[in-house]
């Protein structure tokens, strides 16, 4: 990459890049990051659709809140399961709303430091008129 083409304009987030100088050298020049300039709003954006599309499905009890935080994370059911120290059959039933109302204290306490919430964070997810139903 020559010199010209390696700036790009973004003070938040700055890096060296080794580029060919113009007298035909190589050597390092500070410069943005080119996908945090063009790319970091759309990933934004992104995110925030499918938090959105996410708490819907929880909310018309579609998927419980272990599955909401499960794709937050971008965990896959092993990872969460070593996580929780738990078996992954367990899991895989807590990503049901059914079962999730189902979960002790200990295993919520499991998934709520796993995900970095608290078990009132993970249970005030599910609204008053799914806790209604008969499951």
């Amino acid at each position: 990459m020559k010199e010209k083409d390696g700036y790009v304009d973004c003070p938040e987030q700055q890096l060296i890049l080794y580029v060919e100088k113009s007298n035909g050298e190589y050597g390092p020049i500070q410069t943005g990051s080119f996908i945090t300039a063009n790319f970091l709003d759309d990933y934004y954006l992104k995110r925030d659709h499918l938090v959105a599309s996410l708490k819907e499905k929880v909310e018309r009890n579609e998927i419980s809140p272990i599955h909401y935080y499960l794709i937050l994370e971008d965990l896959t059911i092993p990872e969460l399961a070593a996580r929780v120290k738990l078996c992954r059959w367990t899991v895989r039933k807590h990503l049901n709303p059914k079962y999730f109302a189902k979960i002790n204290d200990r295993e919520l306490t499991r998934y709520a430091v796993v995900f970095n919430v608290s078990i009132h964070d993970l249970r005030s997810m599910i609204s008053p008129k799914n806790e209604d139903r008969k499951i």
